[in-house]
C-alpha cells in the first residue's frame, strides 16, 4: 500500500499520482503542479490509513490497465488474451509486429504500463510525443511509436468499448524544421557500380548475380533474396515480385504497388540462365534431389540469411572494394538515380520500384540528378553551336512558310 507522485513523462513537467492498493494500481494525472500533486499524495495517504480507499472505484476496477490490456490479465479465474496476441501477431506482419513489441517495451510501457485506458487522455498521449521530440527522437520514430500507442487504444475504443474515444487520435507529430534525415540515400555512381560488380565477381562469385539483379532492378534486398525461378519470364524479360523476406520470414511485398513486375536487362537475364545452369551442377554434384527454390541461395541449397551475408559478404566486398560505405538498399538507391539520370520517365521508375505515386521517388531522388547528369550545363554559359544551328534552321523554315504564304 503506498502513493507515489512521478513525473510521466519524465522532462514533460506533468506530474501524476500512482496508487497501490490490495494488489490494484490506479493513477491520476494532477498536471503541471507538482506541488499540488505532493498535497493530494498526502491526503490519499491519510485517507487510506483511515481505510477510505474511494479512491479505487469499482468501475475503474473492471477497466485494464494499459499492460493488461497489451499482454493479456486473469479476471474470476478467467485469461483474457492482450492486443499482442489476439492482434497484432494475427493481422499485423511479422516485422510490423516486432517492431511494435520493441516500442511497447522501450517506450510505452514505462509511462501508460501501470495507467488504467480511460485515464490515458488525449493531453497525456499529446505530452508524451512532445516529450519524445524534446528527448532527441527523430520525427519518423517518434511517429512511429505514437502509430504503435493508437493501434492499441483505437481497438481499445472499438470492439473492446473500454474507452469512449481513442486519446491519441488526432496527436499531431512535430516535424522540426533543421530535422535531417536518419540515412541519406547514397548511390553508386555508373563507375562506382561497374567497380564493386567486379569485385563481387572476383571474390565473391556466388553472390554476383545477386548484386547485379539488386543493381539492375531495383528490387529491395528483401525482394531478391525472397526471389523463385517460378518468378522469372525469360521470354519476355520479366520478374514478377510477389514475395519478401523480412527478419527470415517469409511475407507479401511491402505494399499494394510493391507487388509488380520488373523489367530485365539483356545482361541480367543471360547472367540468370547461366547462374541456373551452375545451380544445376551443383544440385547434381551434391546429390540434391531437388533444385533450390530459391534463386538465390546459400550452399546448402536454403533461403539466404540477411544480416550473414551483411556480415560474411557485403562488408568483406566493400571493404575490398575501397569504396565509401554503402549498404544493400543503396543498390535500390543506385537504380533509381542511374536511371533518373539518364533520362528515363520519373512514372516508369516509380512504378518498376514500387513506389505508390511518383512523388516519392521524386522527392526521394531528385536531388542526386546532377551529379550524374549527363546534359551539358555549359550550354548555360552561351548559345551552343547545335543550338545556333536548329534556331538557323527554324528561321529558314519559317521565312520560306511566309513565302509560301
Amino acid at each position: 500500500m503506498g502513493v507515489k507522485v512521478r513525473e510521466r513523462p519524465k522532462g514533460s513537467g506533468t506530474w501524476w499520482v500512482y496508487i497501490d492498493h490490495n494488489g490494484d494500481r490506479k493513477a491520476k494525472r494532477v498536471g503541471k503542479d507538482k506541488r499540488l500533486a505532493n498535497e493530494i499524495a498526502k491526503k490519499l495517504e491519510a485517507k487510506l490509513v483511515l481505510g477510505d480507499v474511494g479512491f479505487v472505484t469499482n468501475e475503474n476496477q473492471s477497466v485494464p490497465t494499459f499492460r493488461q490490456y497489451v499482454y493479456g490479465w486473469e479476471k474470476n479465474q478467467s485469461f483474457h488474451p492482450g492486443w499482442f496476441d489476439k492482434v497484432a501477431k494475427l493481422s499485423l506482419k511479422n516485422s510490423t509486429s516486432v517492431g511494435y513489441k520493441r516500442i511497447l517495451d522501450h517506450y510505452l510501457m514505462p509511462v501508460f504500463g501501470e495507467i488504467r485506458l480511460n485515464d490515458i487522455t488525449p493531453r497525456h498521449t499529446a505530452d508524451f510525443v512532445y516529450s519524445q521530440v524534446n528527448l532527441g527522437l527523430r520525427s519518423g520514430t517518434v511517429k512511429n511509436i505514437k502509430n504503435c500507442l493508437s493501434a492499441v487504444l483505437k481497438h481499445a475504443h472499438n470492439p473492446d468499448c473500454y474507452i469512449q474515444s481513442n486519446p491519441a487520435r488526432g496527436v499531431e507529430v512535430p516535424h522540426p524544421e533543421n530535422e535531417r534525415p536518419a540515412r541519406e540515400p547514397d548511390p553508386l555512381t555508373w563507375k562506382e557500380r561497374e567497380h564493386l560488380e567486379g569485385v563481387f565477381e572476383q571474390y565473391f562469385p556466388r553472390f554476383y548475380p545477386l548484386v547485379v539483379a539488386g543493381f539492375r532492378t531495383g528490387l529491395r534486398i528483401g525482394e531478391l533474396i525472397g526471389l523463385k525461378w517460378e518468378d522469372i519470364d525469360f521470354y519476355n524479360k520479366l520478374i514478377q515480385v510477389q514475395r519478401n523476406v523480412a527478419l527470415g520470414r517469409i511475407t507479401t511485398p511491402k505494399s499494394k504497388s510493391s507487388q509488380r513486375q520488373v523489367r530485365m536487362t539483356t545482361q541480367l537475364a543471360d547472367l540468370l540462365k547461366e547462374h541456373r545452369k551452375r545451380v544445376k551442377e551443383e544440385k547434381l554434384k551434391k546429390g540434391w534431389t531437388d533444385l533450390p527454390e530459391w534463386i538465390f541461395c546459400t550452399e546448402e541449397g536454403g533461403l539466404i540469411n540477411y544480416g550473414n551475408f551483411v556480415h560474411r559478404v557485403w562488408n568483406k566486398a566493400m571493404e575490398k572494394s575501397g569504396l565509401r560505405r554503402r549498404t544493400p538498399h543503396d543498390m535500390r538507391h543506385s537504380y533509381a538515380t542511374l536511371r533518373l539520370s539518364k533520362g528515363d520517365s520519373l512514372a516508369e521508375v516509380s512504378k518498376e520500384m514500387g513506389h505508390s505515386n511518383p512523388d516519392i521517388t521524386y522527392r526521394t531522388y531528385y536531388k542526386w540528378l546532377p551529379k550524374e547528369s549527363r546534359s551539358n550545363i555549359d550550354e548555360l554559359d552561351g548559345r551552343p553551336e547545335n543550338a545556333t544551328n536548329r534556331n538557323l534552321a527554324a528561321t529558314t523554315n519559317e521565312k520560306g512558310l511566309a513565302n509560301a504564304g
